[in-house]
């Protein structure tokens, strides 16, 4: 049976203020490697340093660098592997989204895609590409006719897209600890300082014991402990149900069948941008007064209104149990999906929203900005798989604007489709139905460029 990763939690009762202020310390310095390496690593020349941050260690080791971040060494070394570790995957979400795009480039041939798919493949052909060296074409490529400077800059033209800013952590409130940095004992966890052979005791409100390299995060005057573990999935039943799924508004799910998941999403969102919109505007009242009283050199008065009015502690914990409902709420419409539906396979578009923005009004799209990203996708993916639910993407092009019976272009508007032939019906109930068929349309890969979705469902449409 599969196994999947799962994160469990682990909470500490109130900690005193000195056993906080050792834990910030440790985290801040842990932030502050992460980012050296961030923006010494991160970079284009820095590719072939990629696989030898063992290397960088012991430099740093032998030079005594790592001194100048006041921690331990199992400390430091665990910031650097962890930035690594992320500048790598950064590098590879790059060349997946460039993979995406050439497969969608309309302009390109199979041979064309052959080599940059090559130069991709290869870390040393990638960065001499993109610093403009020659690199060694390969037999393979001799007797095609390919232009290489054209498909060089092409490369390097869709890695400036892509790439993204350097990786930085502005916020020094996490880091890992491994075996050799913590001990399990009478219901504490003992955790290394940076006090030579002294250990920060932190009582816990559970007595579970994990051996693994864990996250701390310290939430306020407390921490959290978060540690992933493999456990074996569910066996799925053998009669097959495959259903298409469609993300909406008034319902977080909509699905093939006519039926509908999450219906109170709007009434959560909607709370929040009410509560919001009063606390911002109390807030910018006393930022306005603040201001007054600076002009006026009346610094006492500002800093009262500033320490008693415009703290974020209220604000940011208001904030955290919101996302606990919000999350709450999308897991229990998912085991509700699951557990009702019992689906073998899940059809869907890619859970990214871009495609929302054209939907919604500007009201709607700010409550909805308000989501956790990646929170939904990250969960269905995540009960899929603990559920042995496999779980297909499907190019989401036009699958809102046109009529699953007869497949004529129509008006969405809302919760309604209006099909100049078949009438009306629940727009995001079509849109389901639209995306289960893409999984069998043999014509439109996942790939397929939006403006050739267009001409092959117009052209279906003209010999119907």
């Amino acid at each position: 049976m599969d196994t999947i990763i799962k994160t469990v939690k682990q909470y500490s009762y109130v900690l005193d203020d000195d056993s906080v202020k050792e834990l910030l310390f440790i985290a801040n310095q842990y932030k502050n490697v992460k980012n050296y390496v961030y923006s010494r690593y991160s970079g284009i020349n820095s590719i072939p340093l990629l696989d030898k941050d063992r290397q960088i260690r012991d430099e740093w080791t032998k030079t005594k660098f790592y001194e100048g971040w006041k921690l331990s060494a199992r400390y430091w070394k665990l910031a650097l592997s962890e930035a690594f570790g992320n500048i790598k995957s950064q590098w590879s979400n790059t060349k997946r989204k460039i993979k995406a795009a050439i497969k969608q480039n309309i302009n390109l041939s199979d041979e064309d895609r052959h080599y940059i798919y090559y130069v991709l493949k290869s870390d040393k052909c990638y960065w001499k590409v993109l610093t403009n060296q020659t690199i060694d074409i390969p037999k393979i490529f001799e007797d095609k006719d390919l232009n290489y400077k054209y498909l060089n800059n092409l490369i390097k033209r869709y890695t400036r897209r892509y790439k993204g800013n350097i990786s930085y952590s502005n916020r020094g409130t996490t880091f890992s600890i491994d075996t050799g940095l913590y001990l399990y004992k009478d219901g504490y966890i003992n955790i290394t300082s940076t006090k030579k052979y002294k250990r920060l005791s932190i009582k816990l409100t559970d007595n579970n014991k994990y051996d693994k390299t864990m996250v701390v995060k310290i939430v306020g005057n407390k921490i959290e402990i978060h540690c992933s573990l493999k456990i074996k999935a569910k066996k799925n039943r053998d009669e097959e149900n495959t259903i298409g799924i469609d993300k909406g508004y008034r319902y977080l799910f909509a699905i093939s069948n006519d039926k509908f998941y999450g219906g109170g999403l709007n009434n959560i969102l909607s709370n929040e941008t009410e509560r919001l919109n009063k606390v911002n505007s109390q807030r910018n009242r006393f930022w306005a007064l603040y201001n007054q009283y600076l002009e006026q050199g009346n610094i006492k008065k500002a800093n009262t209104i500033k320490e008693n009015n415009l703290g974020k502690v209220k604000y940011n914990h208001n904030k955290s149990k919101y996302d606990q409902v919000v999350k709450s709420y999308i897991n229990y419409s998912l085991n509700q999906l699951i557990s009702e539906e019992k689906p073998t396979e899940i059809v869907m578009e890619k859970l990214d929203f871009v495609s929302w923005d054209a939907r919604y009004p500007k009201l709607i799209k700010r409550k909805l900005s308000r989501w956790i990203k990646g929170y939904i996708k990250e969960r269905l993916e995540y009960k899929c798989d603990y559920n042995s639910i496999k779980y297909t993407y499907i190019n989401p092009a036009y699958t809102s604007k046109v009529c699953n019976i007869c497949g004529q272009f129509g008006i969405r508007n809302g919760d309604v489709f209006t099909c100049p032939k078949c009438g009306k019906v629940h727009a995001d109930s079509n849109a389901s139905k639209n995306i289960l068929n893409r999984k069998y349309d043999k014509e439109i890969s996942l790939y397929t460029p939006y403006s050739k979705v267009k001409e092959i469902l117009e052209g279906r449409v003209r010999v119907s």
